[in-house]
């Protein structure tokens, strides 16, 4: 029992390891995922076909997978091999397995050739091969847009410079997505409509309510635009002014809502039951199917 006793100590050994390696494996992941589909979007544009993204990231999530078991490292598809190979003719995918034949042989008969050539000499040709992967031409064009996406770009390019490249992705796509829910937090707009009575048709239109012409009595709301945590607050705030005139029936016209989350159902629940706590009559109209099953669920 005693000589057993050491070995306790291994599995929390193993534990803090897999907690230092799963951050910079989840960059590396995401990172090869992006550039190889990347690769795929501009071999599309040089050949004018349409590549399979599933089977693009099923095919190298099952190679990176099994590689490491014998010793190897991530692979990803490159932007720089692909373009050589589609400028040399390449037309199947037998290119890349000739591609990769070739690499293996040169490591296997020529690696003791291949180490006595000065780095220095392969500087040159490495600094070429970026400046002209550099798409220098696209990142004047994004900055000159001044969007969100122009502060991702100069943020990741700094922190690739001044730290590492897994440093910058992880701090890109963190930023990128408090980007996206800022911006997609404000395409939710809520409108108070009423019947048109100008209109042959007689639609509900925003331009008919004014302080002249309202109905306290019934109050019909346009929702338009994702039901989600960055927007949920907005919608209950703007929905539960109406609710303290107490209206007698209250309409949320939500044809235009593509998706609820948990959090924008809940907000949802929340108007429900204060309205019906008034006594109120609460009807929905125009609900798309996603939208629908969150509710029923």
């Amino acid at each position: 029992i005693p000589n057993t006793l050491p070995h306790f100590h291994l599995p929390n050994m193993t534990w803090n390891h897999i907690q230092k390696l799963i951050g910079p494996a989840f960059v590396i992941a995401m990172l090869g995922g992006i550039e190889s589909l990347l690769s795929a979007v501009v071999a599309d544009g040089m050949t004018n076909s349409k590549h399979n993204s599933n089977r693009e990231l099923i095919g190298q999530g099952i190679a990176n997978i099994i590689t490491p078991l014998f010793g190897g490292i991530p692979a990803t598809g490159a932007i720089a091999r692909t373009a050589t190979n589609i400028k040399s003719g390449a037309t199947s995918p037998m290119s890349g397995i000739i591609h990769g034949g070739f690499v293996l042989l040169t490591l296997l008969l020529l690696a003791p050739y291949a180490s006595h050539i000065p780095l220095a000499s392969m500087a040159p040709i490495l600094m070429v091969v970026a400046w002209n992967m550099s798409e220098r031409k696209h990142f004047v064009h994004v900055l000159k847009m001044k969007s969100g996406d122009s502060l991702v770009l100069l943020v990741t390019f700094f922190f690739t410079i001044f730290t590492s490249l897994t440093t910058a992705v992880e701090v890109g796509l963190i930023l990128a997505v408090i980007l996206f829910t800022k911006q997609m937090s404000e395409k939710i707009i809520i409108t108070k409509v009423l019947p048109d009575h100008n209109n042959k048709q007689a639609k509900v239109l925003p331009h008919v309510v004014n302080e002249a012409h309202n109905c306290p009595q019934v109050n019909i709301y346009t929702i338009e635009g994702p039901l989600f945590f960055g927007a949920a607050q907005t919608f209950e705030q703007s929905i539960m002014e109406t609710i303290h005139y107490k209206p007698k029936v209250l309409i949320l016209r939500m044809a235009k809502v593509p998706f609820i989350d948990t959090t924008g159902e809940a907000y949802f629940r929340n108007i429900v039951q204060h309205f019906k706590g008034h006594g109120g009559i609460f009807l929905v109209s125009g609900m798309q199917p996603q939208v629908k099953e969150t509710l029923k669920r």
